[in-house]
């Protein structure tokens, strides 16, 4: 009866599945369907032979189609994303037999008890395991500890996901362990605030998600308090579209729109998101005004640049990505613009390559720390500008510690 009640349970759970997977799918439709119509309306817009006789009137009429393109353009989005959603194609197992009650017999060992040991892969293997857990009230254990029992006992380097809590109790919670990624990674930042300033205009974050990290950096125009809430307010909600399951060319092109139908003059903060995929080593760079991005493979330095233009002018035009692959040990380089303001060339960004080639340091910490302090000495010790640089550098994981 019992393996009955089971089998029905799958049955049960896999029907809601795809129930769950058609709706979305036909939602995605939808969006795909209201993006055609939208695109259609811009173009019979621009098609109309009589263009409006004042220039209000023609403001508003352009206004109006770059509207309905960058509605277009996300709904388009909104359905891919979503359609990759309904078609990521994982296989769950459950653990069970022999192999669970003995690591179930461990963990109470420990003082944990647990149940449900479930293992997901993934798109290109990837393996995820969840399990339900709660501690004996005498014991209070980090979610971090427990991934390493479970490392020790399935024989695979395990770490804790996002979702889960920091510490577990006597109450039973649900935890969620993924496989470690092929590398790890340490950031670094430098900054320097323009004289007479009481804050920088920049503002940067290092965002992790999903086994990525990405380095985000935006300088807000001018300087000072306004600067500073720009460039704050660009970062944040960068974080949350990558949050949300959305590419850095979206991301860019989302916040270019935004700031474009904003009526405020002078609204050009620049945007630079370089997202490193720590499980394959692939670095995607998207920018809108901001400054080349330095990739340091030992003595040999590349420059990834972009011609778009900062966010208050990017409404209506889509950014180009870049896309390197990254190797044991490589750095990738952030500045902002004020970094490069005082080279006593032409081509600024030449120097700082050629310095940054010259450079022995092996930590990210020592390259942003001395790359700000190079740059403050071409200016003679003045900051005229905000000043900032990051840092990130990749290294694969040590061998399998079970090997």
């Amino acid at each position: 009866m019992k393996s009955e009640m089971e089998t029905y349970g799958m049955w049960r759970s896999s029907y809601l599945l795809e129930y769950d997977r058609r709706q979305i799918l036909s939602c995605a439709d939808t969006l795909d369907n209201l993006a055609a119509v939208f695109s259609e309306m811009g173009r019979e817009t621009e098609e109309q032979k009589t263009e409006p006789a004042d220039r209000e009137a023609l403001w508003r009429a352009r206004r109006v189609r770059e509207n309905r393109n960058s509605y277009a353009y996300y709904m388009k989005q909104m359905s891919g994303l979503m359609q990759a959603v309904a078609r990521y194609d994982a296989q769950i197992i459950r653990l069970g037999g022999k192999r669970e009650k003995q690591i179930l017999r461990a963990l109470a060992g420990e003082g944990i008890q647990a149940r449900d040991v479930r293992l997901v892969k993934g798109p290109g293997g990837r393996l995820e395991i969840s399990v339900q857990a709660c501690t004996r009230k005498d014991v209070s254990m980090t979610v971090a500890e427990i991934a390493g029992y479970l490392s020790v006992l399935m024989d695979i380097r395990l770490v804790p996901e996002r979702r889960n809590p920091y510490f577990i109790g006597p109450d039973a919670v649900t935890l969620y362990f993924e496989e470690e990624p092929v590398f790890c990674y340490m950031s670094a930042s430098a900054t320097a605030i323009r004289e007479n300033e009481p804050i920088s205009g920049d503002s940067f974050s290092f965002f992790e998600a999903d086994g990525t990290v990405t380095a985000i950096l935006s300088d807000g125009v001018g300087s000072g308090d306004r600067a500073a809430k720009d460039s704050g307010r660009i970062v944040d909600l960068a974080e949350q579209i990558l949050d949300a399951g959305l590419d850095c060319q979206t991301a860019v092109g989302m916040l270019g729109n935004l700031l474009g139908m904003e009526e405020e003059e002078n609204r050009t903060s620049t945007l630079d998101l370089c997202r490193i995929d720590l499980h394959t080593g692939e670095c995607i760079i998207a920018k809108a005004g901001a400054v080349s991005t330095f990739i340091k493979r030992g003595a040999v330095v590349e420059r990834v640049g972009s011609a778009v233009l900062p966010l208050g002018m990017l409404a209506g035009e889509l950014p180009g990505e870049n896309v390197r692959q990254l190797e044991d040990g490589d750095m990738v380089i952030l500045v902002s613009d004020g970094v490069l303001q005082d080279m006593p060339c032409e081509d600024s960004e030449i120097i700082l390559a050629r310095q940054i080639e010259r450079m022995v340091f092996h930590s990210p910490v020592d390259i942003a720390n001395a790359l700000l302090q190079f740059a403050i000495g071409q200016s003679q010790g003045r900051i005229r500008d905000d000043m900032t640089v990051l840092v990130a550098g990749i290294w694969k994981n040590e061998g399998n510690m079970f090997e």
